[in-house]
């Protein structure tokens, strides 16, 4: 569950252009998962047009459940 997400444009992205995206996992506390991401263009990789970073929540069974009941009987 995303706790926070921020994005930062640093340029225009070009409609039907090749995109690079990348994310990494850039730290765990407990249920927290930290991650940083970016979007370029294929033709510019080292050129950002977009960079993020995120906060993401594993939830607890009990909460997983509650809010997706479809998954519950997935297995």
């Amino acid at each position: 569950m995303t706790i926070s997400l921020h994005m930062r444009y640093r340029g225009p992205v070009p409609l039907q252009a090749p995109l690079l995206v990348t994310a990494h996992v850039t730290g765990t506390d407990e249920r927290k998962t930290f991650v940083t991401g970016s979007i370029a263009t294929e033709r510019a990789a080292n050129t950002p047009l977009v960079e993020a970073d995120g906060v993401f929540l594993a939830p607890t069974p009990e909460v997983a459940r509650a809010l997706f009941p479809a998954f519950d009987n997935a297995e």
